[in-house]
């Protein structure tokens, strides 16, 4: 098992100060977004992949990568936004060959409107997914859906949903996003355990907060028990961190960040053993 941190809780950083943070917390790995501005705001500068790799080379445990998901949607009613999803869901995992991520988080599709999906949103949605497997299956990358917070538009927020997609497509694997699960219902949550246990090869780790995800763990503690029932299952992948600093209400310092994210390292040690 290995303890990470979504990059963009440091989004203000540079990408050594990223890494260099993270080191100094005693996390050993990153799940690098994309989006990252530091990398993102050039991405297409071939001198700052090169540094992207150069930088994540610090890491002692490497990295995964979340593909991008701003503005994005695979089963938008807009079909060029379709086309940009899956266009930079490609672009995503030829980065993650560069880089060499252990794997690459993707998000479900979601209806445009404020209405349950239909047919034709989740026809869109498994073209996405058919297309972004071949090219996933042909570089030897392992792609990884994360279930959806619950919502009235949402695709795959219950564990039958997943399942069901997860069945059609068996090369998927599953990032296990703790806290969108949790806010249906502990039960909720300990159902994606029970049935997709064996699929889970990345967890997103926080805690809700008034209705909020992303809480710090080690603030709140109301997630200890379903990530009890992860770590019974002999779960031994990534167990990544991820914290929105808004959350604090106040700009938090590189000492703070630091501070935070060696409390979460240490709570989740003491859960999963270190």
């Amino acid at each position: 098992m290995r303890i990470s941190c979504a990059s963009l809780f440091l989004w203000e950083y540079t990408l050594p100060e990223i890494m260099g943070i993270l080191l100094d917390a005693g996390i050993r790995s990153v799940e690098f977004w994309a989006e990252t501005p530091g990398f993102w705001m050039n991405r297409n500068d071939t001198a700052n992949t090169l540094m992207l790799e150069e930088t994540l080379s610090m890491m002692p445990d490497g990295c995964t990568l979340h593909a991008p998901v701003m503005d994005l949607n695979p089963s938008s009613i807009n079909e060029n936004v379709c086309e940009v999803t899956i266009k930079e869901t490609l672009w995503a995992l030829e980065l993650a060959g560069k880089i060499g991520a252990r794997a690459v988080t993707i998000h479900p599709g979601r209806r445009t409107v404020n209405r349950p999906p239909l047919e034709e949103d989740w026809q869109k949605f498994e073209r996405y997914l058919g297309i972004s497997t071949k090219r996933a299956d042909a570089l030897d990358i392992r792609l990884a859906l994360e279930n959806s917070m619950p919502s009235v538009s949402s695709m795959c927020s219950s564990p039958d949903e997943m399942t069901a997609v997860l069945d059609k497509f068996q090369s998927i694997y599953f990032t296990f996003d703790v806290v969108h699960a949790f806010i249906e219902s502990p039960e909720n949550a300990i159902s994606f355990v029970e049935q997709l246990g064996a699929r889970i090869t990345n967890v997103h780790a926080g805690a809700p907060h008034d209705g909020k995800p992303h809480y710090p763990l080690h603030m709140k503690d109301n997630m200890r028990g379903i990530l009890m029932a992860l770590r019974d299952t002999g779960y031994d992948g990534d167990l990544t961190i991820e914290i929105d600093d808004k959350v604090y209400g106040r700009q938090l310092s590189k000492q703070d960040k630091t501070k935070e994210l060696e409390a979460e390292r240490k709570y989740l040690e003491g859960i999963f053993g270190a």
